[in-house]
């Protein structure tokens, strides 16, 4: 079986990075990616797959029966873009200006269409079924939460979900296996401080929310050293801070924008409580209001321990046990991690960064680029966990 597997692979390898190459320059933004929605739902009706398509608005599920009684797997793969200009000079770069596949999900898309067709040349071999679900809207954390909603865990229930995220912090040829929580929970934060305007030259006529603001800024920071065990990381990281639009006017009301970041649930939920009070009593003492919304948000990435144990077996038999490591955690969301809290799964990092190739740059970078040849690597893992786990 391994030796067959490996040898499909190798036939399938240049349509993989053929389609990869499609499929990046023509980059499309969440909730919009209809052309890669009908690539996919047209090579998996060729496949055999039954086909629904429109989930989540551009979302598409592939079922595909073995006709024996078992379990069923699935295999989430995200399709959208970033509104990133990608750098010019690439023979296969974005042809839409100001959008690109900074994140690898044009990679990722690519392999689970390999892994269908796969799994589909097997069907003799396995029992249950094999559900591949492609997801709209990752990036803006939209479409797992949508699926969701529209029962795609009800329908042909999974007894399995696997993944993986292409990651250049690892270099090609190394998958990175991680148990429990391995991605953060992700919060975007929205605080409103309201008060009183006045002319700048009569300060003491207002209720100053800039420079409360400023105050609760400085106050958010001194919470993590202060009030979070430093063996529990987490982040809260200001990112817009809008007040006023004359040097010579003390503005009515100023609004920051930031980001929560966390491991441990109960983590999460102390930090959300301290941030509101945080902001109510210092706005307070500044003789303003202070409220707090919690906008898009995402809870922790979390591997399953037999599941991650089971992968780590199969990314061992095709890269070799000195190519499987632990990547250790990071502070980045994904929101695969609602499909994760309803069942178990596993979600693992794919080497693709290779310095001689130029493919080291960051995720949402505009230098962003993968190295294909590890595609291949990530395509074989999840064809032998899946085929392991249907037989």
């Amino acid at each position: 079986m391994t030796t067959r597997l490996h040898s499909d692979v190798q036939e399938l390898t240049d349509e993989l990075i053929a389609t990869r190459r499609d499929l990046h320059q023509h980059p499309e933004l969440a909730f919009e990616e209809y052309r890669t929605a009908g690539i996919v739902a047209q090579r998996l009706g060729l496949l055999g797959f039954q086909v629904q398509t429109g989930v989540a608005k551009t979302g598409v599920v592939g079922t595909l029966d073995f006709d024996r009684p078992g379990k069923t797997l699935m295999i989430r793969a995200d399709m959208d873009a970033l509104p990133v200009q990608e750098i010019e000079g690439r023979s296969y770069g974005s042809l839409t200006p100001g959008k690109m596949h900074a994140c690898g999900h044009d990679g990722h898309t690519s392999v689970a269409l390999m892994v269908a067709g796969l799994l589909a040349n097997h069907r003799s071999e396995l029992k249950g079924k094999i559900k591949m679900v492609f997801q709209p809207a990752e990036e803006i954390v939209a479409g797992a939460k949508l699926m969701m909603e529209e029962g795609v865990l009800k329908d042909s229930v999974p007894d399995r979900i696997l993944g993986f995220h292409c990651w250049p912090v690892l270099e090609t040829g190394k998958v990175g296996v991680y148990t429990g929580p391995m991605w953060a929970a992700v919060d975007q934060i929205r605080l409103l401080v309201k008060g009183q305007g006045a002319h700048g030259g009569m300060p003491h006529l207002a209720a100053d929310p800039l420079l409360a603001g400023a105050h609760i800024v400085v106050a958010l920071q001194t919470l993590f050293s202060r009030e979070i065990s430093t063996f529990q990381p987490a982040t809260f990281s200001q990112g817009v801070f809008n007040a006023g639009n004359l040097y010579n006017v003390i503005p009515s009301e100023a609004e920051l924008w930031g980001s929560c970041r966390s491991f441990d649930p109960s983590v999460r939920e102390f930090m959300h409580r301290r941030i509101r009070e945080i902001t109510e009593g210092i706005a307070a003492t500044f003789r303003c209001t202070g409220t707090m919304e919690i906008g898009t948000n995402t809870p922790a990435v979390i591997n399953d321990a037999n599941v991650a144990a089971e992968l780590e077996q199969a990314a061992i038999q095709v890269a070799g046990a000195d190519n499987v490591v632990d990547p250790g955690q990071s502070t980045v969301g994904d929101d695969i991690a609602y499909f994760l809290q309803e069942v178990p799964g596993c979600y693992f990092l794919l080497g693709v960064g290779n310095s001689d190739k130029g493919s080291t740059a960051p995720l949402h970078s505009p230098q962003f680029d993968i190295d294909e040849i590890a595609l291949p690597i990530a395509a074989e893992t999840l064809a032998t966990a899946a085929i392991q786990f249907l037989r």
